[in-house]
């Protein structure tokens, strides 16, 4: 350990739905999202429950993607120590694509996705299927961080953080669905089950994203006060910048999760559409 080692968190969060010894052990699925700089883990029971979510992250002046941070935490996390239990493992990057079924070639895509975004010479582009929306989503992350979760994780699926989104959308006339974490914020529209844009754009506090979103519904013409938006956060901390935006949507929902901490009901719901989507 390097340069983690020097790496102090700025964020550790847990939490779990009760404080008993037995809690890892009622744990038999777990998924997990890597971010620049930061790694979520929630781990679930036999029957669908979340159990526990953790969260850690470091400073933003470092390199995004520290592998010694994640490795770190793959060896060091209870919740991880279990390869099999690894069902998997999400990727929060901003460089993607959605390519129509009918006009998808996997190497036209690549060449495509390398002129419109700055992908790097480390980096793959991995596709996956929107099978709902006869469409490909392709992705570009770190190759370095793909062979890490191949060595530690080798049966866990490779997902693309935004599936979730595209997975059996609300049917109602406009759904927005949008989540923050750290460095970008992930939003796609729908307009009665239908696709009609997606897009992940960094972000510095709650009027950024509430401007690309107002944007949005100008352009589709849609009501921001009658929107129905889905905002949730990968972890407690940004609650705040999901209650900014309300100030601009107030009909925003936050999740619909049971929680003794009301702070943690946005993470919960969250997880729960990651781990249904993985299913």
């Amino acid at each position: 350990m390097t340069e983690a080692s020097n790496t102090t968190s700025s964020s550790r969060q847990a939490y779990n739905v009760h404080n008993g010894d037995s809690l890892l052990s009622q744990v038999t699925r777990v998924i997990c999202v890597l971010m620049p700089r930061a790694l979520a883990v929630a781990g679930f029971s036999d029957k669908g429950d979340l159990l526990t979510i953790r969260y850690n992250d470091y400073k933003k002046s470092l390199p995004p993607y520290i592998l010694d941070f994640f490795e770190h935490q793959f060896i060091n996390e209870p919740l991880l120590s279990a390869p099999h239990k690894i069902t998997a493992a999400y990727i929060a990057g901003d460089k993607s694509m959605i390519v129509p079924d009918v006009l998808y070639n996997a190497e036209a895509s690549e060449k495509w996705m390398k002129q419109l975004q700055f992908v790097e010479t480390n980096e793959v582009i991995t596709p996956y299927h929107l099978a709902d929306d006869k469409a490909q989503y392709i992705f570009a992350w770190p190759a370095a961080v793909k062979s890490l979760i191949s060595r530690y994780f080798a049966k866990a699926a490779e997902l693309p953080f935004a599936a979730y989104q595209f997975y059996k959308p609300l049917k109602a006339e406009h759904q927005i669905i949008c989540t923050v974490t750290p460095d970008c914020a992930y939003a796609t529209l729908y307009h009665n089950k239908a696709l009609l844009w997606h897009q992940a754009f960094a972000y510095e506090n709650a009027e950024d994203i509430a401007f690309r979103l107002q944007l949005l519904c100008r352009e589709q013409d849609i009501d921001p006060a009658r929107a129905n938006l889905q905002c949730t956060g990968i972890s407690k901390s940004h609650n705040r910048i999901i209650q900014g935006l309300s100030q601009y949507f107030p009909q925003l929902k936050d999740g619909n999760a049971n929680s003794n901490d009301t702070g943690w009901s946005s993470p919960i719901y969250l997880f729960q559409q990651l781990y249904a989507c993985a299913l």
